[in-house]
This record gives structure tokens, sequence and C-alpha cells, in this order.
């Protein structure tokens, strides 16, 4: 069970992104395919002529399919996730622990890059008004931009999305305020 499911939700309006395991072994996949073909080429030191080409599709595709499951296993059940309701808002990345901010104490929502790699930025009015679960993982990953701190969360594969996740938070920010 995730650590979302164990924390119940402080209203019944809550809306609920997650990270499936699917999402992120693909894009660990398609991370490792380019890097592992690197590897072999400098490994080898052989141009692309010389290469024999079945036994290198079978080296990466063996060794992306172990890396990727090994990313997805060492995740273990905490897969990130984020929760709106009309009390505020929970977060947790990856093997974190959760965070909950009520409106009041939300500045700011935003996005940095893009594609799998998008991650949402929290930014706290005060990091006192954060509420931390104590249960056994990594502190919540914080940031200093420009002197502010701001919590960061991976939310590339989030299923809906970045963009819907991002239109979600603004308008429960706006209708807080």
């Amino acid at each position: 069970m995730a650590t979302v499911d164990l924390i119940p939700a402080p209203a019944g309006d809550a809306v609920t992104f997650r990270l499936r395991r699917s999402r992120l072994w693909l894009r660990t996949a398609l991370i490792f395919i380019p890097v592992f073909l690197l590897v072999r080429g400098i490994a080898i030191g052989l141009s692309l002529e010389e290469w024999d080409f079945t036994e290198t599709v079978i080296w990466v595709l063996l060794t992306t399919i172990a890396g990727a499951t090994g990313t997805v296993l060492s995740a273990g059940r905490n897969l990130g996730w984020i929760r709106a309701s009309t009390a505020g808002l929970e977060f947790a990345a990856t093997r974190r622990q959760p965070v909950f901010l009520p409106w009041s104490a939300v500045q700011s929502v935003g996005l940095r890059f893009t594609g799998p790699l998008t991650e949402l930025l929290v930014t706290p009015t005060s990091l006192n008004a954060a509420t931390v679960a104590a249960v056994s993982a990594w502190a919540p990953r914080v940031r200093r931009r420009s002197g502010t701190p701001a919590f960061i969360v991976d939310v590339g594969l989030m299923t809906p999305g970045p963009p819907a996740l991002l239109a979600e938070l603004n308008r429960r920010l706006v209708a807080d305020r």
C-alpha cells in the first residue's frame, strides 16, 4: 500500500495525482537505451559499421530491462504523489516524507523543466507552516531559490499530467485567496 493510501484525505473533494510504476519503468528504460549505447560504443571502441548488430541490441535491451526494473524496485512502495483539497496541499516525492500545507501557507506553485523531467516547485510562506508526516523515508526535497525555500516534487510522469496538475493547483490557490 502506498503512503498516499495510508494518510486519510483531509477533505472529501480531494484530487490525487500519482506516479505510476509503469511510467517510471518506461521513462527509465528510454533514458537508459542511449546511455547504454554510448557506453557500449566507448567500451568497445568500435565504429557502428564494425558492431555486431544482434549482439549489441540484445546487450542494450537486457541491460535496459535490468536497469529499469532495478530503479522501480529501489523506489519501493513510496512513489511520488500530490493531493489537493479544500483543506490544503499534500505531496510527497518518491521515497520522501509526505508534507501538508494549508492553502494559506502556499505562496506559489510552478513547474520547471519539461517532459518526464518536469518538477513542481511549491513555495511556502514559511517552512514552519509545513507539517511533515513521521514515516520512515527521507526528508522532503527543499531548494532555496533567491533565498526562498521551495519544496520539489517530480511530476513529469504523474497522471493525468503536469499541465492538469498545475491548473488544479492554481484553481485551488486562487479560490483560497
